[in-house]
């Protein structure tokens, strides 16, 4: 397993600095945000992580395992030749699918996946109760968060300098939980959501507006 640290004014530059060093590509890495500020993000790119691996993920927990097999069967009926691994097994069952020219099976913002995740825990939940699955593909949630992070930290600066409210595009519900997280402990806005499933939005206001 190794790691280098890789710093850049976007989240994207200071990954490609990282995986420069390591003489790596994007496939098959893990990105930890080390930190992000207005001028600066800092990030760990770890080539060879051991956290996707079946058997230590799912061991001892015959839940994970079992979900594991219905998500791979699923895709076999699908005709997607890919690896399902166990990244976690606290709380809900994380996934992962990886394999070639999966980007059909992620679709528009990730629309396909969404439906996939649905399938996935209709399937789970008739054996499993409410065990919750998330099904990640190509690490594509894990990026997307950190997209909206960034989106996040440019809608606040935006917010400090004009005074007024920004109402962002339509996220799903993890996308959303990420700006919200992001922005949680910005003294200068707040953040709130709109509207409803599919179209629900979140705001960014100035602090000085609540209430």
């Amino acid at each position: 397993m190794r790691s280098a640290q890789g710093r850049g004014p976007t989240l994207e530059e200071a990954v490609d600095a990282a995986l420069i060093e390591l003489g790596e590509s994007r496939r098959d890495v893990d990105v930890r945000v080390v930190s992000e500020g207005p001028d600066e993000t800092v990030v760990e790119v770890t080539v060879g992580s051991p956290d996707a691996t079946p058997a230590a993920a799912a061991e001892g927990d015959p839940a994970a395992e079992q979900a594991r097999e219905m998500v791979s069967d699923l895709l076999t009926k699908m005709g997607i030749r890919a690896e399902v691994a166990v990244r976690s097994a606290d709380g809900p069952i994380q996934l992962d699918v990886t394999g070639r020219d999966l980007g059909l099976l992620i679709g528009w913002r990730g629309e396909t996946l969404r439906a996939l995740q649905a399938v996935a825990n209709m399937l789970v939940g008739r054996d499993l109760g409410e065990r919750r699955v998330i099904v990640d593909v190509e690490r594509y949630r894990q990026r997307r968060e950190h997209t909206v992070r960034e989106i996040a930290y440019r809608a606040a600066r935006q917010v400090k300098m004009t005074g007024d409210p920004i109402t962002l595009d339509a996220m799903q519900p993890f996308e959303r939980r990420a700006i919200h997280l992001a922005l949680e402990d910005d003294a200068a806005v707040l953040t709130g959501s709109v509207g409803e499933e599919p179209n629900r939005r979140v705001v960014v206001s100035p602090r000085s507006a609540e209430g």
